[in-house]
C-alpha cells in the first residue's frame, strides 16, 4: 500500500529534463560569506544618503561579532529575532550573524502600524527585537528586550556599537549549539491577502538551494558573488538615478510605479543616461503594464 502511495505521488511530480543543481551542505551565512576573506578590503554595502560603506571584511567581521553577542545575551537555537527596521548598510550583518547563532531571523516592515508589528512579535515568540530610535515607539511596550541600531542612546535598550564592542571582550560562549542545514533560519511574514499575515518557516537548505538555482534567487545573491550592494533608505527618483550612475550599477530589481517614473517622470532627463551601466533591471510585485516596455 506504502509503495503505492509513492507510485501514484511520483506521477504528480513534474522533473526537470536536466539533472538536479548540487546544493553544498552549508548554513546560509556560511555558504553567502564563502571565501569573502579573498574580498575583505572590496565595497560590500555602501548607502547612498550617508555614504556608509562595509567591505567584505568588515562583513565578516561584524557578523561574527553579532552572532557571539547574541549568544551571550541569551539567544538560543530556534529562537526568533525580530528585525523593524529601513534599508540600512547594517541589515544583512544583522539577518545573518542571527542565523549563525542558530537564531530565526523574521524581518517586519519598518512602515507597518505598532499593532500588526506586535502580532509578529507574538505569533513568533521573539526573544529579541533589533530596530532604530525612529521606530522604538512602535515596540517599545512589547516587554521584549530591544536593541536599538545607531548613535541614539535609549534608556532600557541594548546598544548595537555597546553590544558589538563587549562582544569584543567576552569569553567564549558557554553554549555553543551546532547550527544545521535543515535548522529553521528565517520566519517571513506572509503579505496576508487571504487572511491574516503568517509566518513562513525557511531553512538554511531552503535558502541555499534557492540561491544555487540559475533563476530564483530571493536573497543575498549579490554578496554571494562578492559585488557591491547599493542601499537605499527610502525611494527618491533623483537619488535612484544619481546611485544609478555614481556606482555603476548593473542590476536593479525595482517595482512597476519605478519602470513608470524612469519612463515618464521629466526628472530622468535631468541625468545623462549615457553614463548607466545597468545591464538589467528586473521588476515584481505587480504586473508590469504594457505602457512602459513598449513606450
Amino acid at each position: 500500500m506504502e509503495n503505492q502511495m509513492q507510485v501514484e505521488a511520483e506521477e504528480h511530480v513534474f522533473r526537470s529534463q536536466f539533472p538536479a543543481v548540487p546544493v553544498p551542505d552549508m548554513t546560509l551565512p556560511e555558504f553567502v560569506l564563502h571565501n569573502a576573506e579573498l574580498y575583505a578590503d572590496k565595497v560590500a554595502l555602501v548607502e547612498t544618503v550617508t555614504g556608509k560603506e562595509y567591505k567584505y571584511g568588515e562583513v565578516i567581521r561584524d557578523t561574527r561579532r553579532f552572532s557571539k553577542a547574541l549568544t551571550s545575551l541569551g539567544l538560543r537555537k530556534g529562537k526568533v529575532v525580530v528585525v523593524v527596521l529601513p534599508n540600512v548598510a547594517e541589515y544583512p550583518i544583522i539577518a545573518l550573524g542571527i542565523m549563525a547563532a542558530g537564531g530565526v531571523f523574521s524581518g517586519a516592515n519598518p512602515q507597518a502600524h505598532a499593532s500588526e508589528i506586535k502580532k509578529q512579535v507574538e505569533d513568533s515568540d521573539a526573544k529579541l527585537i533589533v530596530t532604530s530610535g525612529s521606530i522604538y515607539e512602535k515596540v517599545k511596550d512589547l516587554e521584549v528586550p530591544v536593541i536599538v541600531l545607531g548613535e541614539e542612546r535609549i534608556e532600557k535598550t541594548i546598544s548595537w556599537n555597546d553590544l558589538l564592542d563587549a562582544a569584543d571582550h567576552a569569553g567564549t560562549a558557554a553554549i555553543n549549539e551546532t547550527v544545521d542545514q535543515n535548522d529553521i533560519c528565517a520566519l517571513p511574514f506572509s503579505s496576508g491577502t487571504t487572511g491574516t499575515s503568517k509566518g513562513v518557516m525557511l531553512t538554511h537548505k531552503n535558502l541555499v538551494a534557492n540561491l544555487c538555482s540559475t533563476l530564483f534567487r530571493i536573497c543575498c545573491a549579490t554578496l554571494r558573488n562578492k559585488g557591491k550592494v547599493v542601499v537605499m533608505g527610502r525611494f527618491e527618483l533623483r537619488t535612484f538615478l544619481n546611485a544609478l550612475i555614481t556606482h555603476e550599477v548593473t542590476f536593479a530589481p525595482i517595482v512597476p510605479p519605478i519602470m513608470l517614473a524612469l519612463v515618464k517622470n521629466p526628472v530622468v532627463g535631468e541625468f545623462d543616461l549615457t553614463r548607466l551601466k545597468l545591464r538589467a533591471i528586473m521588476t515584481a510585485a505587480a504586473p508590469c503594464t504594457r505602457a512602459p516596455i513598449l513606450f
